[in-house]
């Protein structure tokens, strides 16, 4: 019989309809589980959240001295 390969869902993605710039269906990114993969996933989760919120820090921080709401 055959192994049968794991894969770890890491995010998802969603393109934009050209013609109208909406969002299409998200469609799930997955990595193939291998030797510490999953720790590896939780690891980047962690790292690129820490990012991200420091980017909305500034971008808040900026919107308040320009004086515009968020």
């Amino acid at each position: 019989m055959e192994k049968q390969e794991r894969f770890i869902q890491v995010g998802v993605t969603a393109l934009r309809d050209p013609a109208t710039g909406d969002f299409l269906p998200a469609v799930p990114l997955y990595i193939k589980a291998e030797d510490g993969a999953e720790e590896s996933a939780a690891g980047l989760t962690q790292d690129i959240g820490k990012l991200l919120a420091e980017r909305m820090r500034r971008y808040k921080d900026a919107c308040e001295a320009a004086g515009v709401a968020v």
